[in-house]
């Protein structure tokens, strides 16, 4: 959706970025419309202190770093001095819909020297300042990736980060985008309200760790399939565990009841043909058995909830079955 956007920008250096941004995760990473720009019409939150809490993130965690992981994590931590699978707090992503204008803030305990180390060995490195708004702070916007000319700025050539205070870096594909977040940080441009869509989706999980929203009618520009536009106005989803079951909670604002209730009827539909299809295999049953799907006038709410031990059955002892014949391969 987003392929020149947000989640197009320079992947390998946000991905060494990311690992790098580690330390003892001991604060509240949770969802905060004040790291939300005030047009945002998308959203994606990941809570990584919540994956790292929760019955099942920790035990994928400690699979992983028992296995192939393990040797790799250490030559890390040889070469770094720290451990990255603590990694980042949380990410939090948000923009306008239009394509090429997102940012993403990142909330960290890291040692900013060591990756301002790393970036700067990159090539084409080049730093500039930003003064905010309230000219009350100077911030440093490091970026690398293709050379550019002076004024010439081409999105997704080059990577923009900013560490805007001890536990706070923000990151853009542009340096104009960067300054944005770095004013947002500082209190200026934020969203005066969470969606309504998420908020209600929220509750439906004690420990949500992974939270997204799009509003779909703002951003025809970005979706090209015509059948989500045609269908649906508005899409939040929710993550997370509670009392022990992983719960998936998504809502659907469709574009008029009588397709929302189209949509009801067809989703239902679908899990019963799977159900009399599926009825020797037991595990996929279950799963089905855990989707609720409800309806009210234009909304249409998908509740996914199934215990966290029931889950880690169906998987062997290296979770080399986890994707019960859904199409998933977690192998790969």
């Amino acid at each position: 959706m987003y392929q020149n956007g947000i989640f197009a920008m320079k992947v390998g250096l946000y991905l060494a970025i990311a690992l790098y941004l580690c330390g003892n995760s001991g604060w509240a990473a949770k969802l905060d419309k004040a790291n939300l720009v005030s047009d945002a019409r998308f959203l994606m939150h990941l809570d990584l202190d919540a994956v790292r809490k929760s019955k099942l993130g920790s035990t994928l965690i400690k699979w992983t770093k028992a296995k192939e992981g393990n040797a790799h994590m250490i030559k890390i931590k040889k070469g770094i001095g720290f451990d990255p699978s603590v990694a980042l707090n949380s990410v939090t992503m948000s923009g306008n819909g239009k394509e090429d204008n997102g940012i993403m803030i990142l909330k960290h305990n890291a040692e900013t020297k060591k990756v301002l180390s790393l970036i700067k060995s990159q090539d084409g490195y080049w730093a500039t300042d930003h003064t905010t708004k309230d000219s009350k702070g100077s911030y440093k916007i490091h970026s690398v990736g293709e050379e550019r000319g002076r004024n010439e700025e081409k999105p997704d050539e080059r990577g923009y980060i900013s560490f805007v205070d001890k536990n706070t870096a923000v990151m853009a594909s542009s340096r104009k985008l960067a300054a944005k977040a770095i004013d947002l940080v500082k209190g200026k441009g934020a969203l005066k309200r969470l969606f309504p869509q998420v908020s209600t989706s929220i509750k439906e999980s004690k420990l949500p760790f992974l939270i997204g929203y799009a509003d779909i009618d703002q951003m025809q520009e970005v979706i090209e399939d015509p059948n989500i536009k045609d269908m649906a106005r508005e899409v939040a989803f929710v993550l997370g565990e509670t009392d022990g079951d992983l719960v998936i909670n998504a809502r659907i604002v469709a574009q008029s009841v009588e397709t929302a209730e189209y949509m009801h009827n067809m989703i239902n539909g679908l899990i019963g043909f799977a159900s009399l299809n599926q009825k020797d295999n037991p595990e996929v049953m279950d799963l089905l058995k855990s989707m609720k799907i409800s309806r009210k006038q234009a909304t249409v709410s998908a509740l996914f909830k199934m215990s966290v031990d029931k889950i880690l059955e169906y998987a062997d002892p290296e979770l080399k079955q986890l994707d019960i014949d859904l199409g998933i391969d977690l192998n790969k």
